[in-house]
């Protein structure tokens, strides 16, 4: 009735796993990955920048703010030159 050599558990993935990707098509999902990346870093500056116009008030805060908004650049500048 049950073949006790059959596997039980059955994987269902809605997409290829990386790891059996062929070469190209791991790149081409890292790049895609890398783009969605860079879209949500530019989104949360933009709010951080909406949000400063309206809310710093002393030159500390906006020094903070400039520190945060380099490092977001930064990190968008590694992410691309990586690839």
């Amino acid at each position: 009735m049950n073949d006790p050599q059959a596997s039980r558990h059955h994987e269902h993935h809605l997409r290829t796993p990386t790891s059996e990707l062929p070469h190209e098509e791991k790149l081409k999902r890292q790049a895609r990955h890398m783009q969605i990346l860079t879209g949500v870093m530019l989104l949360v500056l933009a709010m951080l920048v909406y949000s400063a116009l309206f809310d710093l008030d002393s030159w500390s805060e906006w020094v903070v703010f400039g520190a945060i908004c380099a490092t977001t650049v930064g990190t968008i500048i590694a992410v691309h030159t990586r690839g």
